[in-house]
């Protein structure tokens, strides 16, 4: 096995293939030598062989070799670092044996499961990719340990790593998703705090933590988590927050939909009240939320639920404008509008960073140059009557050929800001060339009046 002979281990195997099963006085297999003498060829004969037997006990025998050490399972029940250790001395890829399964019980499972909180934290250490498997049952470790309601365990483990609040396990429920199904309104929040992006995550129905909360009657983790999306100020906060209160599931139901269907009063007050909820979606049934709950008779004509969703400008989905359709769009003959807004758009993506920012800074330059002149007319002004000292014809061949240039130096601008900068830069930089006319405007007809009372 040491020296890498194929041929003849496949002799083995064929001629004895309980064989297999032997271990050294380090409780060594062959799949142990095979990796520490770094015999590829080798464990590839091995392991091809293990998963082809079809003798008596194949299943078990593939089992005890390719899994776990049953002393390691016990050190992790009973949360035993020394007899860790202990195993880790006898056979240095213990764990990696186990990390190499796609689909199985770790040590850390077990320990989470177990509620052995220092164990947990020296397996994370270890082997962090363990947090992050999942077992034969669609569960990471800190699924099982809120299953088993070790809430000390998922604290001290989510402080260590908050990306484990992301991870998903089976029907892509993450553990964020899970501490909202069971109401752990502290974890909730403990989630929240260290692992923000969690909000967005969502199950293979399409469901986020929103639409959870509402199906499961989680009111209270509803508040928290309305509560807390309403006071995002991280980056890119009011898109995340749109997303989140709007998200529609695989049947087209937003949570509000849904809390229509639940006829949960308390849920449909407190999402109305969320500010950019769109009261007025329409679900894959083609109806509005006031349209479910009229349907379902679970408002009164003029009751006071009834008025506060007409107040929020609910509708149903009779009243509601015809939808434009994404292939109208493209139908559509392209206007002159449209051919500058795609032009400008062009210009945007296909000028890297570094280009952005040289061009950038000479329209900069060009805008505060143009600016300046409009203020200060070659020649100075005249100090008494306020006008434009140059003659008629120069100033105009000035102004024209000044507001050309600031002007196709604001529309570059526009073009090379990033799409995203555009709210904020549209209104700011929209009263510069506003004030520029005002002082345009202001300079041209008294030099047309200089040149006329000249020429009399």
């Amino acid at each position: 096995m040491s020296r890498g002979n194929a041929d003849l281990v496949a002799e083995c195997l064929l001629t004895s293939p309980e064989c297999i099963q032997d271990k050294t006085v380090d409780r060594q297999n062959a799949l142990h030598l095979a990796v520490l003498h770094d015999r590829f060829e080798v464990l590839q004969v091995l392991t091809g062989w293990i998963q082809r037997m079809s003798q008596r006990n194949a299943d078990s025998i593939e089992y005890c070799n390719l899994c776990m050490d049953r002393r390691l399972q016990q050190a992790a029940e009973s949360g035993s670092i020394n007899d860790l250790y202990a195993l880790i001395d006898e056979n240095p890829c213990i764990l990696e044996n186990i990390d190499a399964m796609p689909f199985v019980n770790t040590p850390l499972h077990i320990a989470a499961a177990s509620d052995k909180i220092a164990f947990a934290v020296e397996m994370l250490n270890l082997k962090p990719s363990f947090a992050k498997k999942l077992n034969t049952n669609g569960c990471s470790p800190l699924h099982l340990a809120v299953e088993k309601d070790q809430q000390e365990l998922v604290t001290w483990l989510l402080r260590i790593d908050p990306s484990l609040a992301g991870v998903k396990g089976r029907e892509g429920i993450t553990l964020f998703h899970l501490l909202v199904l069971r109401g752990n309104v502290d974890l909730v929040v403990e989630c929240l705090v260290t692992s923000p992006e969690c909000i967005r995550d969502v199950s293979v129905t399409g469901q986020n933590a929103l639409h959870l909360a509402v199906m499961n009657e989680r009111f209270e983790v509803l508040q928290v988590l309305t509560g807390w999306i309403q006071r995002m100020s991280q980056k890119n906060a009011r898109s995340i927050k749109y997303s989140a209160l709007n998200k529609m599931d695989l049947t087209g139901n937003t949570p509000l939909h849904l809390a229509a269907y639940k006829n949960d009063h308390q849920m449909v007050r407190l999402l109305l009240d969320c500010r950019m909820i769109q009261q007025n979606e329409i679900n894959g049934e083609g109806l509005t939320f006031l349209d479910i709950l009229r349907r379902q008779g679970q408002i009164d004509e003029g009751g006071d639920l009834e008025q506060a969703a007409l107040k929020t400008g609910c509708k149903e989905a009779a009243s509601l404008p015809k939808l434009v359709r994404g292939y109208d769009f493209f139908k559509s003959p392209i206007t002159f509008w449209a051919y500058c807004s795609t032009h400008t758009r062009r210009i945007s993506s296909d000028t890297s960073d570094e280009a952005r920012g040289v061009f950038l800074i000479i329209c900069t330059l060009l805008i505060t140059a143009t600016y300046q002149t409009s203020l200060q007319p070659p020649g100075g002004v005249n100090q008494s009557e306020g006008h434009a000292v140059m003659k008629q014809t120069f100033f105009i061949v000035l102004w024209v050929s000044n507001t050309i240039g600031f002007c196709c130096a604001i529309f570059y601008t526009f073009c090379l800001l990033p799409a995203r900068a555009f709210s904020v830069s549209y209104r700011v930089l929209c009263l510069v060339p506003a004030f520029s006319s005002i002082c345009f405007d202001g300079s041209f007809p008294k030099a047309m009046a200089e040149a006329s009372d000249g020429s009399t």
